[in-house]
């Protein structure tokens, strides 16, 4: 059974998200405590050692992030729960980190719930809460590394070390300086919309580059990468591929 602690300063956001554990996850979650603020649910974490919180992001006199950042050892699991945020649901998405929009669906916090308690079972580690307090301590808006789950875990990876992108129905496999691989459960169209702000490109239905890595491209539509690695360039990106190296 997974000891859970609800954080919400609002009541009604509380009891709604407490009813519904209680009524849909009561073989899985026993909430033994809630809490209200940063300040009392520090203290209920170190007196409940939960292994699950559902953390609000916005409260008053702090945020999730500020209490996380108190927290010496963090060995519980953390689903965070927000209103639309979209720089918060990427850092989210980014890091690999569950969350669940206001008001909270339930077909979402079941599936929520099933990945804790497979990392749980599994005793997955739990990086990517060290990743996004990692980001929301830095003033660079634009994220330098990604969390990606596999098999294993979580590995994190600097974003310069991903040459391509390279849908694998749908997963998405990346290809890694190093000539190294892993792959993620999530689509390629998941990975562009990520990557949008950093130098990621669509070359191809079934493909997406990192820009950096590019050293030559060849008239017969082949992309040319470092440590010999190629993808097809695809019609329909070909000019959009070329304005980036001043061609046209």
């Amino acid at each position: 059974m997974i000891q859970a602690i609800i954080v919400d300063d609002e009541k009604t956001s509380r009891d709604v998200l407490f009813n519904f554990l209680r009524d849909y996850c009561k073989q899985d979650v026993n909430v033994v405590a809630m809490a209200d603020s940063v300040k009392t649910a520090h203290d209920a974490i170190r007196l409940n050692r939960p292994d699950l919180v559902f953390l609000d992001v916005d409260m008053p006199n702090g945020n999730g992030f500020d209490l996380l950042r108190q927290l010496t050892h963090i060995e519980f699991r953390t689903i965070f729960v927000t209103a639309f945020d979209e720089y918060a649901v990427k850092a989210f998405r980014f890091c690999a980190t569950d969350y669940l929009l206001k008001p909270v669906s339930i077909d979402e916090l079941l599936e929520a719930v099933g990945k804790v308690k497979k990392e749980l079972s599994q005793k997955l580690d739990n990086q990517n809460i060290a990743a996004l307090i990692h980001h929301t301590n830095s003033n660079d808006t634009v994220f330098q590394r990604i969390v990606l789950r596999d098999m294993e875990g979580f590995k994190i990876i600097q974003n310069d070390e991903i040459v391509y992108c390279e849908a694998d129905a749908y997963c998405t496999n990346f290809y890694l300086s190093g000539n190294h691989k892993i792959t993620s459960s999530k689509n390629l169209k998941y990975y562009e919309d990520l990557l949008a702000d950093s130098c990621f490109l669509r070359v191809h239905n079934s493909y997406l580059i990192n820009l950096k890595h590019v050293v030559g491209y060849h008239h017969e539509g082949v992309i040319n990468l470092v440590e010999k690695y190629q993808t097809p360039l695809g019609n329909a990106y070909k000019k959009r591929f070329l304005e980036h190296f001043g061609h046209c």
